[in-house]
């Protein structure tokens, strides 16, 4: 089958979705990625399949012009299946499909619905309005965890219409590396724990809020470290007491990972939490708070401790009983359960199965 994949900011979680399936999918299919150069990682603008969606930004002439590009290559390509990702592309992949004479088989994943996102009523309101009139323009939509399937019925998608896939990475290991260039930053040998948050600066990863915590609560036990940057926010100024090992590329986070006793997840809403399987991968575990996706990744007291954001004790209290023994443990229950839940080869065979169910449809 021809398979074209469509998203605007192919980065972080969306990027490693994208290049784990169309990966899988080369091996059987043929494969297109359209995503703007705009905010993409260079693993995805560097694949022989991508195509540019040009000088995008999220603005309505932005989203207007993404949209002319997408039908274009839509009657070009001629694909049987549009496998859409993340809500803006949501929008303007839809639209570009209407009134096309060979119309493709439309599977949509939003990775973390917009109506779920902090702000006003009347905004979400709105967000759900768009998500359930876009969803008769599709096929298949594709939750990725049981919070954001609940969520989906909720505003009235049709069951019939939604699969729950979880997200899955590879099980493949680095090792570590004695070389690499930030090993120093890790050996903080006046604290006892080095705790990592690794994403996006913006607001929903709440890397904001974890630099607040931080100035009002101190920890001498504690070494801070953050990797990541700004995509969709302002600039973050990072305080001294946090080491900044700024962006690293994705290839490299096994190695902040490897040097780290824990992660921290501090984010106001999640559709899943990449970050967190990938911590459970290497055996490391999670601190994150109670929202979104993240209580069905992180079971309170077994791979990870549970906070609440608007309540600096249950945070406080976590640190200040942290133990190396207590997170060795917490780690290797965090392996067991990414093993048993989280690995790419079952995300690969669900989506497979979809693609023949898709197939077998569309030959009758």
């Amino acid at each position: 089958m021809k398979i074209m994949h469509v998203t605007d900011w192919a980065s972080g979680g969306v990027a490693t979705y994208l290049e784990t399936v169309c990966n899988a999918q080369s091996k059987k299919h043929e494969i297109y990625l359209l995503a703007s150069e705009n905010n993409s990682e260079k693993r995805i603008i560097k694949r022989k399949d991508f195509i540019s969606l040009g000088s995008y930004s999220r603005t309505p002439k932005g989203i207007l012009s993404a949209l002319k590009i997408t039908r274009k290559k839509l009657q070009e390509i001629q694909p049987d299946i549009l496998f859409i990702h993340s809500s803006f592309a949501g929008v303007f992949a839809r639209f570009a499909t209407i009134g096309l004479k060979n119309k493709p088989k439309i599977i949509y994943c939003a990775h973390g619905w917009s109506f779920l996102m902090e702000g006003s009523l009347l905004k979400r309101k709105i967000y759900q309005w768009i998500e359930l009139g876009l969803s008769y323009l599709t096929d298949t939509i594709i939750t990725i965890s049981e919070n954001e399937h609940q969520e989906a019925i909720k505003i009235g998608i049709s069951k019939k219409k939604l699969i729950k896939i979880y997200n899955g990475i590879s099980e493949k290991q680095e090792k570590l590396d004695p070389y690499y260039i930030d090993s120093d930053t890790f050996k903080c040998k006046k604290h006892e724990f080095n705790i990592l948050f690794v994403g996006r600066y913006d607001y929903q990863k709440g890397f904001d809020w974890l630099i607040d915590f931080i100035e009002r609560n101190t920890a001498n036990n504690i070494c801070w470290h953050s990797a990541g940057k700004s995509i969709v926010g302002e600039q973050i100024l990072i305080p001294d007491n946090i080491v900044n090992h700024g962006w690293v590329p994705y290839e490299s986070i096994p190695q902040l990972l490897l040097r780290c006793d824990a992660i921290i997840m501090p984010s106001r809403w999640e559709g899943f939490g990449l970050t967190a399987i990938e911590a459970m991968k290497y055996s490391k575990p999670i601190i994150a708070s109670k929202n979104g996706a993240l209580p069905e990744l992180i079971i309170d007291g077994k791979n990870g401790w549970l906070f609440d954001m608007k309540n600096d004790f249950e945070l406080k209290r976590i640190l200040n009983q942290l133990e190396q023994n207590k997170l060795q443990e917490a780690g290797k229950s965090g392996y067991a359960i990414f093993k048993s839940n989280y690995c790419e080869l079952q995300m690969i065979d669900k989506i497979d199965k979809l693609l023949s169910e898709i197939r077998n449809q569309s030959n009758k």
